[in-house]
């Protein structure tokens, strides 16, 4: 049985990759890890971990020798906060413990966490983007002020799930973002009448095999209403941009249409929050890239089904017992939870 190490087990993201993994029709033998005992993720495996935090000279230590005391057959990240150090140590991790770290080179880690270096990515290689300007570039600023109007949207280059964003109404707002030492860009605002999209492609020795896109609908900055209501036009453009790129596995785009042309705005080098919701459209990203590194099933285009993904909350009853072994030891097999599902009405 095949050994999968999860860590960020307590992320949606984690969350996300453990649940796919659960629902795979082959049998892994799951490891999960997080800094928190609590993480919920870890009732989803066979085994949990605490670990230290990503910031931690300790971290990757601690990650090798659990790699080689659990025998990781592949590593699965699931927080973003790791994945420029798994990027950066893929290649030793890889050699010196025969496992697989699924995660693309540091350069595309980069400029997928820094929207910036994505917006520039984008113009370089002659893909739609937002035009950008730094707050602290005076002169792109004012290029930016003369060519696109009210509003712009500024946001902190390395922000996620829209936090820090501020949306420029007028002269007033564009000089007070400029006028302190921060980390913004200073974007073009578009329009959202077409829909917000997220699209997940899957590249294996620089092909995109794969991609699924959704529309979805936003809240606290997650998807929680996806829809599919057929082939994506813009499907093309963003698996030219993944392949572009040199995304190593999985990748997430996230763009609003322009135009007609599909403006990205953020990247993801990783899975992403939508993993599972692409599952219940019909493709399991995680199980097809194991049974492709398994040579269990070469990476193929899927069959899907159109519909919508509502997200709901449901929860985990966990004993006492459980929590305080796992918090006292750091470690704990045969995790026992009792899952309350949502029961849908007949």
């Amino acid at each position: 049985m095949k050994r999968i190490l999860v860590t960020g087990a307590g992320a949606l993201l984690g969350q996300g990759i453990l649940r796919c993994l659960n629902v795979s029709s082959n049998e892994y033998y799951i490891v999960t890890a997080d800094p928190d005992y609590r993480a919920q993720g870890h009732s989803l495996g066979n085994k949990a971990y605490t670990i230290p935090m990503a910031s931690d000279p300790k971290f990757l230590n601690f990650i090798e020798g659990l790699i080689k005391d659990g025998q990781i057959d592949v590593v699965l990240i699931g927080t973003d906060v790791e994945l420029p150090i798994f990027a950066k140590y893929k290649e030793q991790l890889e050699q010196q413990h025969g496992v697989k770290v699924i995660v693309s080179s540091l350069d595309v880690i980069n400029i997928a966490n820094n929207k910036w270096l994505t917006a520039q990515f984008l113009k370089v290689n002659g893909f739609p983007y937002p035009l950008s300007a730094l707050t602290t570039d005076k002169e792109a600023i004012k290029e930016l002020r003369e060519s696109r109007p009210f509003p712009f949207i500024a946001k902190p280059v390395d922000g996620a799930r829209s936090k820090g964003i501020k949306i420029i109404e007028n002269d007033d707002d564009l000089q007070e973002v400029c006028s302190y030492p921060n980390n913004l860009v200073v974007q073009e605002m578009i329009g959202e009448q077409e829909g917000e999209f997220t699209t997940g492609c899957m590249v294996v020795d620089g092909k995109c095999l794969a991609i699924v896109s959704l529309k979805r609908d936003l809240r606290d900055g997650n998807t929680y209403r996806a829809y599919r209501d057929g082939k994506n036009t813009y499907d093309a453009v963003i698996a030219s941009i993944a392949e572009r790129l040199g995304v190593d596995g999985p990748a997430n785009f996230q763009y609003r249409i322009k135009d007609g042309q599909p403006i990205v705005f953020e990247i993801n080098g990783r899975f992403s929050g939508t993993t599972p919701l692409r599952y219940m459209f019909g493709f399991n990203e995680v199980e097809a890239l194991l049974n492709h590194l398994f040579k269990v099933e070469e990476m193929k285009q899927p069959n899907l089904r159109n519909g919508a993904v509502f997200r709901t909350w449901s929860d985990i009853f966990v004993e006492p017992s459980q929590l305080d072994e796992l918090k006292e030891k750091g470690v704990l097999e045969d995790y026992k939870s009792q899952y309350y599902p949502f029961k849908a009405k007949p």
